[in-house]
């Protein structure tokens, strides 16, 4: 979850914001470690279930529905996604990134956010330029913009606050004419449901389960980390209406295990021809050959041999041919058999069924049965992943589906769109757009709370947390925790928690308070402040009342201070948490809230 002042963060102030706006350009973004997908629609686009999908890159003369998250610097420029050359060593958010990433930072003066930044500047270039040629530029300048970029469901606060401010940084909220943008995040695996259950032709039913497999692609040395939800239809009538059922699980396991299983195979045939190999030679089997043939095409039960190209520069001076073994090279071309592609995809393949595995148990032991499986990102449209969950599931009547349309490489930022108009498209919550789907609750993954003192207490507190109150003139127990939110409870937007707070003060403190967020990842959070708990943020805040304003607060001793009282108010909404501070009853403005993370 994402921790954000209560108001919209891009917004000067409010008064900026017109609700009179009758039409939105909603943009979903799908910001993948991999590939990266953009869709968007406006009002009428959505009424008429129309959403535009970016399927032109530049550098790449097919049309294909996602762009490598890739960049590479030369000489002062930026190039990114399929505009790099290909003997580039490109930065990618991988596990390669990862091992080098402190010499790339500094040989280019970078930060990882300006990375990110970096690579959303020159994708939202393209996002604009795209939606001006199909719409025309004085139609796109004149609607105010609602950005929904999607995260992983298991990604923690400091992470979506980085990818926050690297939005801000790359441009996309800057000023525009038409009005401020307002930015939305959205988990990836509701916007996968959203995008999916909303499809024509789908009948959810009231009662169903569905289970959503997140499962990406992932190129050469990509780590990815899959997301499981399941979801459990509340309404079958429009809007549809569902809340997560159970606790969402995730696991890594998916592309990268296959694609460095496939890479293994062809480094064994050719021993040391392998090593003959330039990066442009090994990108052009692994993307050419692999990503783009064998991979997406393969399932069991195709019998034939499934060939790849090996560039000349392997062989030096030997023979093209090898046919003393299996699998034979033939001409410069390794003829796997089906059989051997097999293997690169069995351990993968089965620690995904063991998470679609746990979140059905999760759900049947809370007397739901699932339904359906939703397969979205690169290898949801994996026929043989279909086959494999098909024969397993199906004997249990569970339906295994597939996103139609762009299929389910581009349901992400599909779902990124409904996204925006089910909160109300441009921000506002109370307007009047249309909704054909909806998340109502969802399940918290971990526990939130504020370390307080309170009044000690003998037997329940302990010693070592008795402190002496100068200002009260009584003992206090420190480290003790109010807990917002405890995990596995189910959150909803409509139900805001409010809780009580002071402080005194003997001289004029500016204004200025705050309190510290903790966390805990523990089913059961304890009482007081261990070990499990760790410090998230602070939520930084001015109240406008001044200090001679404030109550006075008469102690044991007679001394004459000043208290504040106030109250904190978080809401719970899909991938972040909004907060609120009250004095007197009276919200502060969001210039006078921060939140920072550690």
């Amino acid at each position: 979850m994402i921790l954000e002042a209560i108001a919209r963060m891009n917004f000067e102030s409010e008064d900026e914001w017109d609700e009179d706006r009758d039409s939105t350009l909603v943009i979903g973004i799908d910001f993948g470690t991999t590939f990266s997908g953009v869709a968007w629609a406006t009002n009428e686009d959505f009424e008429a279930e129309n959403i535009n999908v970016i399927t032109s890159w530049p550098g790449y003369g097919r049309e294909e529905g996602k762009a490598p998250t890739e960049l590479f610097y030369e000489d002062g420029k930026v190039m990114w996604g399929y505009e790099i050359p290909v003997d580039a060593a490109p930065v990618s958010w991988s596990s390669e990134f990862l091992l080098r990433g402190r010499k790339m930072l500094r040989e280019n003066g970078k930060t990882a956010i300006d990375l990110i930044a970096d690579y959303l500047r020159a994708l939202w270039a393209h996002v604009l330029d795209t939606i001006k040629k199909a719409r025309g530029e004085s139609v796109v300048d004149a609607l105010p913009f609602h950005v929904v970029i999607t995260v992983p469901a298991i990604w923690k606060g400091y992470a979506r606050d980085g990818m926050a401010k690297a939005v801000r940084t790359s441009g996309i909220l800057d000023r525009r004419a038409a009005g401020p943008t307002a930015l939305t995040f959205a988990p990836e695996p509701e916007a996968a449901a959203l995008s999916t259950l909303s499809e024509p032709g789908r009948k959810p039913k009231t009662g169903d389960v569905y289970v959503i497999c997140d499962a990406g692609g992932g190129t050469v040395k990509v780590l990815t980390r899959k997301d499981l939800i399941t979801y459990e239809i509340d309404s079958s009538k429009k809007p549809i209406l569902m809340h997560e059922a159970v606790e969402g699980t995730g696991g890594l396991c998916g592309g990268i295990f296959i694609d460095q299983a496939f890479e293994d195979m062809c480094k064994g045939r050719l021993g040391r021809k392998w090593d003959r190999l330039s990066k442009a030679g090994i990108k052009q089997i692994m993307k050419n050959e692999w990503e783009t043939g064998a991979k997406p095409e393969f399932k069991p039960s195709n019998t034939k041999d499934y060939i790849v190209a090996i560039p000349a520069e392997a062989f030096g001076r030997d023979g093209l041919d090898d046919v003393s073994r299996e699998p034979v090279i033939k001409n410069g071309r390794i003829h796997f058999k089906s059989s051997h592609i097999q293997q690169a995809f069995s351990q993968p393949f089965s620690d995904i069924k063991k998470l679609i595995d746990e979140q059905i148990d999760r759900a049947r032991s809370r007397g739901s049965s699932a339904t359906g499986i939703i397969l979205v990102g690169g290898l949801g449209g994996s026929p043989y992943l279909y086959e494999v969950l098909k024969a397993k599931y199906g004997r249990a009547g569970i339906n295994i589906l597939q996103s139609t349309g762009m299929g389910p490489r581009t349901a992400i930022c599909r779902g990124a769109v409904y996204k925006g108009f089910m909160e109300g498209a441009g921000g506002n919550v109370d307007s009047n757009q249309p909704k054909m789907i909806a998340v109502t609750s969802t399940v918290s993954r971990l526990s939130l709370g504020i370390s307080i003192r309170e009044n000690f207490v003998e037997g329940k507190h302990l010693e070592a947390d008795k402190a002496w109150d100068s200002d009260e003139c009584v003992w206090k127990a420190r480290n003790q925790m109010d807990w917002y939110l405890i995990r596995g409870e189910n959150v909803s937007k409509k139900d805001p928690v409010r809780k009580s707070y002071y402080g005194t003060y003997r001289s004029d403190f500016g204004g200025s308070s705050s309190l510290s967020l903790q966390q805990c990842d523990e089913l059961n959070p304890p009482t007081r402040k261990t070990a499990d708990v760790k410090n998230l943020c602070t939520i930084d805040f001015t109240v406008d009342t001044p200090y001679w304003q404030l109550p006075d607060y008469t102690n044991p001793k007679g001394e004459v201070l000043k208290r504040l009282e106030f109250e904190i108010e978080m809401t719970p909404s899909g991938a972040s948490l909004e907060f609120a501070v009250l004095v007197n009853g009276k919200r502060q403005g969001a210039q006078n809230v921060a939140v920072n993370f550690q």
